[in-house]
């Protein structure tokens, strides 16, 4: 049994006896199919793709996809905005004095109740400007954001990316006069406040995001994890690019990171629907399956969920709805690194910079993927 930790509670699974890929895809265009054109990540080099990450920029993903789907229905799937994919956007934002911005619902399940302002991406948007138009139409205001604050995902075919806000005190925001179909009006809440409402809030799923929002802001600007922003790429599948650590060698001052060297090297890559429970865990776990297999000693072992790295999404084309998340997995192992099984090598990071900031990462400075 592996212990995958993140933030906020430990989850136990049973590693299932996921198979290996068996045959190749080539990834072109931003989709899967077959033919010779290919761009592999691995031409640049492990830790110049990691470096361009963490950066904020787009990175190529592998050739092909390391781990399959027990269903080949979860392999086909093509998500496409509002039609078989929902996303949802918004933010929490706060006030100089702390206070936390909510609107008033006026759609006819939840009149009257209060939420955040978030809701559904719409066809051809990016993540950012369909959260940005969020804020607008329910609370009428425009605003800046600092970070991605957090993502979910919920099953195969529902995703929420959140972002976190500051505003001026004292913003004009949409009164009641104003009210439309989008929302009756906004107002800010002190933390007490909305304690004291959750009679008249609309799921009570927003204290979690409140929550992680507050633990944010009030942490030191220089403390605080870097800013994190999705990067507008194409992808026609929902990928999970796995980036698993070995915390044993930080002892040593280094850090190794595992690598496909199939074709090119590559950070290995699965599919973010993988399973009927749509968990990142799930997808974790096929590629340490993979990889790793009983050399990965399930009595001493523990997998820490760090965060999310990188999102990667277009949303702006024909096929073009897919995302790709890049997690950080770290191993912390009480014994010897676990040998890699075929492909997969441990690959010593060089560069000292890069070093720093994985080991910064991994001590939780990173977009939390909530669960």
């Amino acid at each position: 049994m592996i212990v995958l930790r993140n933030e906020t509670k430990t989850i136990r699974k049973v590693i299932s006896d996921h198979s290996s890929c068996g045959g190749k895809m080539r990834w072109y265009g931003g989709q899967f199919g077959s033919g010779s054109i290919c761009v592999n990540s691995g031409i640049m080099g492990i830790e110049d793709d990691l470096l361009s990450i963490l950066a904020g920029q787009a990175v190529p993903v592998a050739a092909s996809i390391d781990v399959k789907p027990e269903s080949s229905q979860e392999e086909k799937f093509i998500p496409m905005t509002k039609t078989n994919m929902c996303y949802i956007c918004g933010a929490v934002i706060f006030d100089e004095s702390g206070k936390v911005l909510m609107i008033q619902e006026a759609k006819k399940s939840s009149r009257g109740e209060w939420y955040l302002p978030i809701g559904r991406l719409e066809r051809n948007e990016t993540i950012l400007t369909g959260a940005l138009r969020e804020v607008k139409e329910e609370a009428g205001i425009d605003c800046e954001f600092t970070t991605l604050l957090s993502v979910e995902m919920q099953g195969n075919t529902w995703m929420r990316f959140v972002f976190f806000g500051t505003i001026k005190e004292g913003r004009k925001l949409k009164s009641l006069e104003e009210q439309d179909s989008e929302s009756l009006q906004a107002k800010m809440f002190t933390l007490d406040e909305l304690q004291q409402s959750r009679h008249i809030i609309r799921a009570p799923d927003i204290f979690k995001l409140i929550d992680a929002a507050k633990k944010y802001w009030q942490t030191e600007s220089m403390s605080r994890r870097p800013s994190c922003f999705p990067v507008v790429s194409p992808h026609m599948k929902l990928l999970h690019r796995v980036v698993i650590i070995d915390r044993i060698s930080s002892k040593h001052q280094s850090i190794s990171v595992l690598v496909n060297t199939s074709d090119e090297d590559h950070i290995p890559l699965t599919l973010l629907n993988f399973g009927r429970h749509g968990h990142l865990a799930t997808s974790v776990y096929g590629i340490l399956k993979a990889a790793l297999g009983s050399n990965l000693d399930a009595s001493t072992n523990s997998v820490r969920m760090c965060g999310i790295l990188g999102v990667e999404h277009k949303g702006t084309g024909e096929l073009e709805d897919g995302v790709c998340l890049t997690s950080l997995v770290s191993l912390d192992l009480a014994t010897q690194t676990p040998v890699a099984l075929a492909q997969y090598v441990w690959r010593p990071l060089e560069n000292k910079d890069l070093v720093l900031k994985m080991e910064a990462a991994a001590k939780g400075k990173l977009v939390p993927f909530l669960s």
